[in-house]
């Protein structure tokens, strides 16, 4: 009995150990397999929360193609790769993705939206960038426009001579520089420099096409500015008034500063009394450079002067007929300083001193 008991006791736990231990062994090998063939099954992906390019095309409706042209370029970087490489994405890819997707369907320059993704740009700076962009292309289209108008809307005869002259101009703003460089020459070389780079501002209108200037261009504007860049880059233009003519050159220009800002502000204000005024300081300019006063006499003088500067050929008087095609007889508040702001009040004056209008033949 203590034999069986022992022999039995013996066999059964030898046999419970064994059969346990082979059932562990087997749980064990089952488990490593199980987890080893899920591991395969996600492609041995460098990290959970990866995304495949398929998921990001789905997500997104982008191409797969395109996808892997972004990355390629480095606006969506991988992650890391499957051993079979395929390419794997960070959790933050998909909102990556749908923002290079929307500033793209905006038309954003891929160059652009890398500033953005390599943070070397703010969204805010992008905008304000492309607006900048886009509004100077308008300006370009504008003026374009306007020029084919102005080819169009023109007697055949007449159309060489409108090609010849809008060609000459180029761009609007290489244009302006040179109106600039020709003001530059024409002023006396000893004219204090602040007050020439006002008569200079002044002088010179701002292109039609220019966000600054007063107005949207027209063919009329467009045309008037190509006139005025024809004169100033003319073999026969000429000086403005030299020390020899006027004498003390700072006086002069400066009195004529002073009398168009008076006469600026009668136009947009209206006033009688500043007209006045503003007529005074004229005369009392040109009276100061032979050593007369103002009185009726000299007045009398210099209409008769004035009248006989309206000669055809007269520069000066086809140089601010023009400036004021494009700068406008009667311009808003905002244009009573600025580029090109003395026309209108130059106009004014003359009439005043000429008893004509500026613009009368």
């Amino acid at each position: 009995m203590t034999r069986g008991t022992q022999g039995g006791d013996t066999g059964g736990t030898q046999g419970r150990n064994t059969s346990g231990t082979q059932d562990a062994n087997t749980r064990a090998t089952q488990g490593r397999t199980t987890s080893g063939t899920q591991g395969g099954d996600t492609g041995g992906t460098p990290g959970a929360n990866t995304v495949g390019i398929g998921e990001l095309a789905a997500r997104t409706g982008l191409p797969v193609k395109t996808i892997r042209y972004y990355s390629d370029i480095g606006l969506l970087p991988e992650s890391g790769r499957t051993p079979g490489g395929h390419r794997r994405y960070a959790a933050d890819a998909l909102p990556r993705l749908r923002l290079i997707q929307r500033l793209r369907a905006l038309g954003t320059p891929i160059a652009a939206i890398a500033a953005v993704m390599a943070g070397e740009r703010s969204l805010g700076e992008l905008v304000s960038r492309e607006l900048d962009a886009v509004q100077e292309q308008l300006r370009e289209a504008t003026w374009r426009r306007e020029v084919l108008r102005a080819l169009d809307d023109c007697p055949a005869p007449e159309r060489p001579r409108r090609l010849a002259l809008l060609a000459g101009v180029g761009s609007p703003d290489d244009a302006h520089d040179r109106l600039v460089r020709y003001w530059h020459w024409a002023l006396p070389a000893g004219l204090p420099r602040r007050l020439a780079q006002a008569v200079i501002e002044g002088a010179v209108p701002a292109p039609p096409a220019a966000q600054s200037a007063p107005a949207t261009p027209t063919t009329a504007t467009v045309l008037a500015y190509a006139e005025l860049h024809a004169l100033a880059t003319a073999d026969d233009r000429r000086r403005q008034p030299q020390p020899h003519q006027v004498g003390d050159v700072a006086s002069f220009y400066a009195g004529l500063l002073d009398a168009c800002a008076l006469a600026g502000e009668a136009l947009v204000s209206g006033c009688p009394e500043r007209r006045a005024e503003a007529l005074g300081q004229f005369v009392r300019t040109y009276a100061r450079v032979n050593g007369h006063d103002d009185t009726p006499a000299f007045r009398a003088h210099l209409r008769a002067l004035f009248r006989r500067g309206r000669r055809a050929g007269s520069f000066s008087l086809r140089y601010w007929r023009q400036a004021l095609a494009v700068t406008g007889e009667t311009p808003p508040p905002s244009a009573s300083v600025g580029q090109g702001h003395l026309a209108a009040p130059l106009a004014a004056l003359h009439e005043q001193v000429a008893g004509l209008p500026l613009t009368a033949k």
